[in-house]
């Protein structure tokens, strides 16, 4: 097995053994232990799923039955053309089980800053993030532009194991023993590399405070509550059917570089709905700002699979086409797309597991 599938990621500097959750936790327990947290009813227009089970060739229906028979998987499915060819779920997962999305919910953040650019509300990526929140003007995050941040690249002297300032941040937001803001606030210096300060878009660092940064953006741009943005936009426009989750920070702020949660069924619609805007089924602007999220990249220097980051979006996986991308999260969870063959995989697991690059990998190199 190729080593970069083995070792650890830049972006959560922790081993794939670490990488571990409890069932309990990826089943709605994470969510419903949570005292403060938002709940949102389903959109008014439900996308229908089209089930084509059955479709799939017989090796790559066999690799994908492989990958779900190990206790660690939650969900699995594959869609080709906007068609779900594949679905497992595991035994304690219903059609309303909300899943967790941890990291991945940094590419949901960044399809809204998205929205929030097509509606005029954020005037230009190249804005510097102290012109919509002025608390961070004397921070690395405030001097940085959106692009920046978008691209893991604010300087900041916040990175650490999956992310974290210190270990443990993203548990003190979850108990709301800490904000979002105080987080930017504490940790607001630029880093020092080689006795010189590191500047705005000098390099990719894995922060979950830029993802923060991205969140108070959103909110001061639209003049709404981030979680409130959501609903006018991703929950609307990917016709989600089941009720979803944030988790709340101390400020009442949705966390949002974590703690998302849907139904296996709308993560496939969240998953379909990232392909529909890169095809120009949400307009043009919106078109245009999923190709340059994607493919707009920035080198991650590190031993791992993914050797590029967009904006919050991951890609260069070797062996892959240029334009497949990935949303990544905590624990194994993945929405891969390759939008050349329009064939998507979509996990939930309690581990770190690579085969689902291979699935994709392999899928994708079949003819169409």
């Amino acid at each position: 097995m190729n080593k970069s599938l083995i070792f650890s990621l830049l972006f959560l500097n922790a081993s794939v053994s670490a990488q571990t959750l409890s069932t309990q936790m990826m089943v709605g327990g994470l969510y419903a232990s949570a005292s403060h947290k938002t709940s949102h009813a389903p959109a008014e227009n439900i996308k229908e799923l089209t089930p084509k089970e059955g479709r799939l060739p017989p090796d790559i229906a066999a690799q994908a039955r492989a990958i779900t028979g190990s206790n660690q998987r939650i969900a699995l499915a594959l869609i080709e053309k906007g068609e779900v060819v594949f679905k497992y779920r595991a035994e304690a997962v219903t059609d309303t089980t909300l899943i967790p999305s941890f990291s991945m919910a940094k590419s949901l953040t960044s399809t809204m800053v998205g929205y929030a650019l097509c509606d005029g509300k954020i005037k230009d990526l190249n804005d510097k993030v102290a012109q919509y929140v002025p608390q961070l003007s004397e921070t690395a995050y405030g001097k940085s532009s959106i692009k920046n941040i978008l691209q893991m690249a604010s300087g900041a002297n916040s990175s650490g194991a999956n992310g974290e300032p210190h270990a443990g941040f993203s548990a003190q937001l979850r108990d709301q023993k800490i904000s979002q803001l105080e987080g930017l606030l504490k940790y607001k210096d630029p880093q020092t590399r080689l006795f010189k300060k590191v500047e705005p878009g000098d390099g990719f660092d894995y922060k979950n405070l830029d993802t923060a940064t991205l969140s108070l953006v959103i909110e001061k741009a639209t003049g709404q509550p981030f979680h409130k943005w959501y609903e006018a936009t991703l929950l609307k426009n990917a016709g989600l059917q089941h009720p979803t989750g944030w988790l709340l920070d101390k400020d009442q702020r949705a966390i949002a570089h974590a703690y998302f949660f849907a139904a296996q069924d709308d993560w496939i619609r969240l998953a379909i709905h990232s392909l529909d805007l890169l095809k120009g089924k949400g307009g043009t602007c919106m078109q245009d700002y999923m190709t340059k999220a994607t493919n707009d990249r920035i080198r991650v220097l590190s031993n791992s699979q993914f050797n590029e980051y967009g904006y919050q979006f991951w890609s260069g996986i070797p062996g892959m086409r240029k334009d497949t991308f990935w949303k990544a999260g905590f624990g194994g969870q993945f929405i891969g797309i390759d939008p050349t063959t329009e064939r998507i995989v979509v996990v939930s697991s309690t581990d770190w597991n690579t085969q689902v690059f291979s699935l994709l990998q392999n899928w994708a190199n079949k003819n169409q």
